[in-house]
């Protein structure tokens, strides 16, 4: 048991600094800390960017409203609702009145994919054979004025044929969940830069009309649950990789986050590793127990030498083990893109590992995913079998 509980303890620290090593850079640089390097513009592609919109709040009207600033030679915006009772249609159309760049579909409901999948495809079918390239946003995000540039920046100098950015979280307080959500982000955020592994990111990517065409993107979105962790894999099997774009980081502010809303937006993104890259999803029971038993080991052997039970070993392993868990929570914290008291960020930091554990366990009762009000019965691949609307 003791020499159990301190390989696991060591294993786990030691892969949280790996990883933090991995993406400092490029978190830091998305954070903007430094201004952009000064390189000599690309030729402009053609280009056009398709933001699926559902619902009409302040999140997403700010969201949208960034997006449709961008300072990009010719880019045209092709804003997809699902119909005209989707309120987020009314407020589309308002925003964008007046405007040659921009336009308005309504693609009906998806009857054998994700509604997301659904509505690109429908921006897609819109544009025809007109752009050279291909942006996909989500309207709830803020972004800045040079996202499509930094994004088409990649392909327009034939780096790559897919780029991708990210998204930071602002935490406009402490609550243990808004700071968890951040926590997640930046742990998927530090994979970012690690080629093999990177997978693109639906709320902000770009990729060649020739790739997607080539490639039968459109083929496997039409069926598919998700649209990133489904290109990821597709194009990776033909050794095609993403273009990390370290300062098209997008910001999400987010309060009061509930329990609820975290439990479940956790869920989802796990379950998507169930169904699109099950090895994964397989494979990361490794990682759940490097998040559970540690700490759950250490408060066992700390209680039992209190008790009589175990040996007064156990007391300086924990602190110890707690020594390293907080140094490296302090590591990550330099990632906060709002300075907070350190007992505030190790709190949501700890809770973190025992909320991911929990999700990922709840993953394995299920092939149901639901979001926006529609629940999609899905199977091996991300595939839709069944969408289910109440």
């Amino acid at each position: 048991m003791k020499t159990l509980f301190v390989l696991s303890a060591l294993a786990e620290i030691a892969v949280l600094f790996a990883l933090y090593l991995a993406g400092r850079r490029h978190v830091l640089s998305g954070m903007r800390l430094q201004p952009p390097l000064d390189r000599a513009p690309a030729k402009p592609l053609r280009a056009a960017m398709i933001v699926p919109v559902t619902g009409d709040t302040p999140t997403v009207r700010n969201g949208l409203a960034s997006l449709l600033r961008q300072e990009y030679p010719g880019l045209r915006y092709v804003i997809v609702t699902r119909d005209e009772e989707d309120p987020a249609t009314a407020m589309v159309r308002a925003l964008i009145e007046g405007r040659e760049d921009a336009v308005l579909l309504t693609s009906g409901p998806a009857t054998t994919s994700g509604q997301k999948n659904h509505n690109l495809l429908a921006g897609v079918r819109h544009l025809g054979d007109w752009p050279e390239a291909y942006i996909f946003c989500d309207s709830s995000h803020l972004a800045k004025a040079d996202l499509a540039a930094l994004l088409l920046e990649p392909l327009a100098k034939e780096w790559a044929v897919i780029s991708g950015g990210f998204h930071r979280v602002i935490p406009r307080d402490t609550a243990i969940p808004t700071l968890g959500m951040l926590n997640v982000c930046l742990a998927l955020h530090c994979l970012q830069p690690i080629r093999a592994i990177t997978q693109p990111w639906g709320g902000a990517m770009a990729i060649t009309r020739e790739a997607f065409e080539e490639n039968g993107v459109a083929k496997v979105w039409a069926h598919n649950i998700v649209d990133d962790f489904s290109m990821g894999p597709l194009l990776a099997k033909k050794r095609i990789r993403t273009w990390p774009v370290a300062d098209a980081c997008l910001d999400t502010p987010l309060k009061a986050v509930k329990w609820k809303l975290w439990e479940d937006w956790l869920t989802r993104q796990l379950l998507y590793l169930k169904f699109c890259t099950p090895e994964m999803w397989l494979g990361s029971l490794v990682v759940v127990w490097l998040f559970l038993f540690p700490p759950l080991a250490a408060l066992g052997g700390v209680l039992g030498a209190l008790a009589g039970c175990a040996g007064w070993w156990w007391l300086g392993a924990a602190l110890a083990y707690a020594g390293g868990f907080t140094a490296v929570g302090m590591a990550f914290k330099n990632f906060s893109p709002r300075p907070m008291t350190l007992w505030h960020w190790m709190r949501g930091f700890f809770v973190t590992f025992l909320m991911t554990s929990w999700c990922y366990l709840r993953t394995w009762t299920t092939f149901t995913m639901s979001w926006r009000g529609i629940s999609y019965k899905v199977t091996w691949g991300g595939r839709v079998v069944k969408v289910l609307r109440s």
